[in-house]
């Protein structure tokens, strides 16, 4: 396209015909293109019916604010049930094009017929339609009345080169496009209430809204309950990108016996595992493991021998605590499935991940109460926080079982942990301060299978806060120790945690939650204050950022989660999968 004095000119092929025509021009044709603002607007809907089109854009339509020259442009909204006043409408968004509007005019068809090539008379006279009326039998796109199908048109325009005319009627260059997805609706079929608005308010009548009155009485239930419908059901107006791609995992294995392609998803746990996992809640226990086939029978004999020899020491391990058993250099898929031969899992509940020996329930007796599980979340998501991908982010936070970097990595005793894991076991507490919490508590009659096992609530949050409170003050290096004189400020002692827990009853069992925001308040309070002395001056607020940091203790990209206690105290006692 060329750009010439007061117009555009247009070159380019329109029809091309089957045969060659020695009077045709040897180049295209020429058009110029008048100074005109055209915008379109793209019906998300096939018009049939001119007027029923048109009306979908409401009663008033201001089609006048589509060519206005503004800085923003306007949508234009449209309903797709515009005879419903309680419909939501779609807006259109609008898009730049550089498109040209031509105008091709064609001999109107008459319904007869004759034979292709001959000169014999037509026959069968026919009077078309106007192209206004519906045709509810045509299924195609189709022009007058939609009966001329596409291919019938460019044949039409074929066999008539001399008959129809082109016209450029100027440049699209703006488009509205209906991209969006439509909200929901509040059925008003049924409801009286919505049809009194509909026909009193809606149409803005003094005399009609006089008219409006609510109906006095009980409140209905009925299905047809006359409320308010929200002004909007979704914010979300932007459809999603799924991306549907095939699962990596799942690979072919032949044909079954019907004849139908046998699809194993070797990343699923249920169809691929050779033990249990299952929920808190399920009885009986398994006794065996599910299955074991030739790739279980491969596993090095002293591997299994020393697994087996840790579950007659002790019938229930967590996965960090039998691993850190083991010597020798396994892989980690030898460990997955040797782990499942030895013991199942449940899903949750207060024996949640521990590897227990099969035929071995631990919810029937409450001796098995020192092996119970407590899971923590250790560390905030730093995805976001840091210009490292979150990729990156989780391998740095995850640890291979398989090297014994630590083999007490799984005992708790007070002064510091171990981050390869975030699950422990009551029995491998050897903090005096939780010793003295679990020594004397109560013992259950029956055992909890949602939560506290054979420990009571009261006794159980206490514990898991009491941990949940030491694991940042480590992480802080804002522990303190007993009989320190005088005791430091900013520091948390296992007196003060003692007295903060002493406001709890051990033996309740109704369900509550230890206040962690209370046992943290020493610490709390002097990153406040810390705060307060060392407000930033803007150009130096990077450096003091730093210099806080720094400060807390913390390790390499942890640096940058310090001082937000409401994310850190938010977590709470949180209980979390082991991975």
């Amino acid at each position: 396209m060329t750009r010439a004095q007061g117009s555009h000119t247009y070159h380019g092929p329109l029809i091309e015909c089957d045969v060659p025509d020695s009077d045709a021009p040897k180049s295209a044709p020429t058009f110029d293109v008048p100074e005109r603002k055209v915008v379109a607007v793209d019906h998300p809907c096939i018009v049939i019916n001119l007027e029923k089109g048109l009306r979908s854009f409401g009663p008033k339509p201001n089609f006048s604010k589509l060519v206005d020259d503004v800085r923003e442009p306007q949508a234009l909204p449209l309903w797709f049930r515009p005879d419903n006043p309680a419909s939501k409408p779609i807006l259109s968004h609008h898009a730049a094009t550089n498109n040209v509007l031509l105008k091709i005019t064609v001999p109107r068809r008459t319904g007869r017929k004759r034979k292709r090539g001959s000169d014999e008379p037509f026959t069968g006279d026919y009077i078309i339609p106007s192209p206004t009326i519906l045709n509810p039998e045509a299924g195609t796109v189709s022009s007058v009345a939609r009966r001329d199908r596409p291919r019938t048109i460019l044949r039409s325009l074929q066999d008539n080169p001399d008959q129809y005319e082109v016209e450029a009627a100027g440049m699209i260059r703006d488009s509205h496009r209906y991209r969006g997805l439509a909200d929901f609706q509040f059925a008003n079929t049924n409801t009286p209430f919505l049809q009194n608005v509909a026909e009193h308010l809606l149409p803005l009548d003094f005399q009609k809204l006089r008219q409006f009155q609510l109906d006095e009485g009980a409140v209905a239930t009925d299905p047809n309950l006359e409320i308010v419908p929200p002004p909007h059901f979704t914010d979300k107006v932007i459809g999603f990108n799924y991306n549907y791609e095939q699962n990596p995992g799942i690979v072919d294995q032949g044909l079954d016996d019907e004849g139908e392609t046998r699809l194993v998803n070797r990343q699923g746990r249920n169809k691929f595992s050779y033990g249990y996992f299952i929920h808190h809640d399920a009885f009986p226990a398994p006794s065996r493991p599910a299955r074991i086939d030739g790739e279980a029978q491969k596993l090095p004999e002293s591997l299994m021998k020393q697994l087996r020899e840790a579950m007659d020491k002790r019938p229930i391990w967590t996965r960090r605590a039998i691993v850190n058993q083991v010597k020798g250099d396994y892989t980690e898929s030898v460990l997955k499935i040797a782990l499942q031969l030895t013991g199942y899992q449940f899903r949750g509940g207060p024996f949640r991940d521990a590897i227990v020996k099969y035929g071995i329930d631990p919810r029937q007796d409450p001796k098995y109460r020192q092996y119970q599980t407590l899971s923590f979340k250790l560390a905030k998501n730093l995805v976001g926080a840091t210009k490292l991908p979150w990729q990156t982010i989780r391998r740095g936070q995850v640890r291979s079982y398989s090297k014994n970097d630590d083999p007490t990595s799984h005992i708790w005793d007070g002064e510091s942990y171990s981050t390869d894991g975030k699950l422990w076991q009551i029995c491998d507490i050897t903090d005096p301060f939780i010793i003295d919490i679990i020594k004397d508590a109560p013992v259950r009659s029956e055992c909890d299978l949602s939560e506290s096992g054979w420990f009571l609530r009261g006794t159980w949050q206490k514990i898991k806060a009491a941990m949940k409170a030491k694991m940042i003050a480590i992480t802080k290096d804002r522990l303190g120790t007993e009989g320190e004189d005088p005791p430091k400020e900013g520091y948390i002692y296992n007196s003060f945690i003692a007295k903060r827990l002493a406001m709890y009853p051990d033996d309740s069992d109704k369900p509550f939650t230890v206040s962690l925001e209370g046992l943290l308040r020493p610490l709390q309070d002097v990153e406040s204050s810390r705060r307060r002395r060392r407000a930033p001056a803007p150009k130096d607020q990077a450096t003091t950022k730093a210099t806080l940091d720094d400060s807390v203790g913390l390790e390499g990209e942890q640096a940058d989660e310090t001082a937000d206690w409401d994310n850190m105290v938010a977590s709470d006692v949180e209980d979390d999968d082991e991975d």
